[in-house]
């Protein structure tokens, strides 16, 4: 043994004991990281999930500002909200943070805003100059074909929110305009606190 480098020949002077130290304590070392990892990763599972639930809020806020101006006049309204409301605003701000993959369902929601929008200006222009050709909006066909566009954009928007935040197993009904969703939700977008 005497061939054998000064460092070599004190490895192997190290007793059984100190070995099962030096196991243990590699052990602990990997077993503590792992558990680190494992708290980090159900941290950002509790933010997604959250920020889900805030997503969810928003759109909900969003169908019953909808619901809010339809029969209101539009050009007393400031156009950079009608263009796009600050509760849409603020979930198109989540989407981007922390649900990417939502982002085609989110733009087709945007893309029928703005149809439901422009329908809005006109009737309200037809409004103003007394048209004989403007119809009640619930009896107008054309709102209506709006409205279920959104609807299901909506409906599909929180079907995959919920898949997305591990929540998919609870039963969903659709959004459903014109004040049954919006004024009378039994169903929170919350899970009740246990």
């Amino acid at each position: 043994m005497a061939d054998l480098p000064l460092g070599a020949a004190d490895v192997l002077a190290l007793s059984a004991e100190n070995l099962s130290l030096l196991s243990l304590a590699t052990g602990l070392a990997l077993a503590a990281g792992l558990w680190s990892l494992r708290l980090r990763v159900r941290r950002q599972r509790a933010r997604r999930r959250a920020a889900g639930y805030e997503l969810m809020d928003c759109l909900k806020a969003y169908t019953a500002w909808i619901d809010l101006h339809r029969d209101e006049p539009l050009l007393h309204r400031n156009p950079e909200e009608l263009s796009i409301p600050a509760v849409l605003a603020q979930a198109v701000r989540i989407k981007d943070r922390h649900f990417p993959e939502l982002a085609s369902l989110l733009l087709q929601l945007l893309q029928i805003h703005r149809e439901l929008m422009q329908y809005l200006w006109e009737q309200n222009i037809l409004r103003m100059t007394h048209s004989d050709g403007l119809r009640p909006h619930y009896g107008d066909p054309r709102y209506h074909e709006l409205r279920d566009r959104n609807d299901a954009a909506l409906d599909s928007l929180f079907r995959r929110c919920r898949e997305s935040i591990g929540d998919g197993h609870a039963e969903w009904r659709s959004t459903r305009s014109d004040f049954s969703f919006s004024s009378v939700s039994d169903m929170p977008s919350r899970p009740p606190v246990r």
